[in-house]
């Protein structure tokens, strides 16, 4: 089961014109647990990654942390969405999305909606 959504991110990584490079890792704990990590880069910048996946009875997945942090190629931070709980009045808790240096709601993102945002900076 994790095998099969480690596959089905390395697809959408495959499906994307924008990536140049990709570096990835992934750890299977047991058939519905693993955790999956990376780095992106793009000719504009480079999205770090991580996904601590676990796999439901239902196959839905549940990300128990995760960060998608895209920089510019000098390390300034474009945006970056994660799960830490440290930021406990924003009612989207504790999902959020830095970008610069404020903080906004979000909901969980999924990768796939990542390499459409970055896309989109990218061909601005």
């Amino acid at each position: 089961m994790i095998d099969k959504y480690f596959d089905q991110i390395e697809q959408i990584l495959e499906g994307s014109d924008q990536i140049e490079r990709v570096e990835i890792y992934k750890q299977k704990i047991n058939n519905v647990f693993g955790i999956i990590e990376g780095k992106l880069f793009f000719e504009s910048g480079i999205l770090d990654f991580i996904e601590v996946v676990r796999i439901l009875e239902n196959n839905k997945i549940s990300k128990k942390k995760y960060k998608y942090h895209f920089r510019h190629l000098d390390n300034s931070i474009v945006f970056r969405y994660d799960n830490m709980p440290h930021y406990p009045k924003i009612s989207t808790f504790p999902h959020h999305k830095h970008i610069g240096t404020s903080i906004k709601e979000s909901e969980e993102p999924e990768l796939i909606l990542i390499l459409k945002e970055i896309e989109k900076l990218v061909n601005k």
